[in-house]
């Protein structure tokens, strides 16, 4: 018998309320909800503390202040309805999803969803990964322009893939539909430095890695160089994933050693749990 209990979610925020989550619903009719014009963040709730609260703020900031959504919204107001939506469905564990739209009526949206769980044999064998030719729009800001996002994943589920990785047009590979990407390459550690989401697990990785004692190195590795096997190791990073080993890209098998990937999602759930009980 199934014992995985299920979380209850009744509640969700919008503008400064707690409100029925039935009720968290959009106006088709406003110009900004139909393009789309939002910002979002998904933070991870681990025994009722939102896991790097501040770093998802600050960002969710700062992708409204480069789409110049003006707003009233202080991140005091922002935590303090966290904290109240937890208290509300007494949430242990979820994803809470801050969403805000702009217009001459700003909205804010917080609303909780399960925490995705990744089998274990994805971190001890690799997981599978397709490529998607594409880029993102303003890549740097978390927006809900996410079509590119959809389409590329629903591309990988339909090959049982746990992420799509986008090619864009110099044949580099920048990022997932929903992750950050790393290549290793002896003691370093590669990823792109631009065009790209500034994720937040990213931020800790990037950290670890330098107390590894790895050299960190921002470049765009190319879709040949993964294929032709130059690198050691290749991994993704997300919120909810931590530093996820990719063994398989396409058709391509990639090293399956993945030390390093190891050693860097141990550090970072260790600086999660150092976050929760602090």
């Amino acid at each position: 018998m199934n014992t995985h209990k299920i979380p209850l979610f009744r509640h969700a925020v919008r503008d400064l309320s707690v409100i029925p989550l039935k009720e968290a619903m959009l106006p088709v009719s406003v110009r900004e909800v139909f393009f789309n014009f939002s910002v979002y963040e998904s933070i991870k709730v681990i025994k009722g503390i939102p896991v790097f609260l501040e770093d998802h703020l600050d960002r969710l900031v700062e992708s409204a202040g480069r789409l110049e959504i003006i707003h009233s919204f202080s991140l005091d107001d922002i935590t303090r309805m966290i904290f109240l939506l937890i208290k509300a469905d007494l949430v242990d564990t979820a994803a809470f999803r801050v969403q805000l739209i702009g217009g001459q009526v700003p909205m804010f949206f917080i609303f909780p969803q399960e925490l995705p769980l990744y089998p274990e044999k994805f971190y001890t064998q690799g997981a599978y990964a397709v490529t998607y030719g594409g880029e993102r729009i303003i890549p740097e800001v978390k927006s809900n322009s996410l079509l590119l996002n959809y389409l590329a994943l629903r591309e990988a589920e339909k090959s049982q893939a746990l992420e799509a990785l986008f090619v864009n047009r110099y044949g580099c590979v920048v990022e997932g539909t929903r992750s950050n990407l790393f290549v290793v390459s002896g003691n370093k550690l590669i990823t792109p430095g631009k065009g790209v989401l500034a994720g937040v697990t990213r931020k800790y990785i990037l950290h670890s890695a330098e107390k590894l004692g790895m050299e960190v190195v921002f470049e765009d590795p190319s879709l040949d160089e993964i294929q032709k096997l130059h690198y050691n190791e290749l991994f993704i990073s997300s919120t909810s994933m931590g530093a996820m080993p990719i063994t398989r890209l396409d058709d391509i098998r990639l090293p399956q050693g993945f030390e390093k990937t190891r050693e860097l999602h141990r550090l970072v759930r260790e600086l999660e749990a150092e976050y929760i009980a602090k």
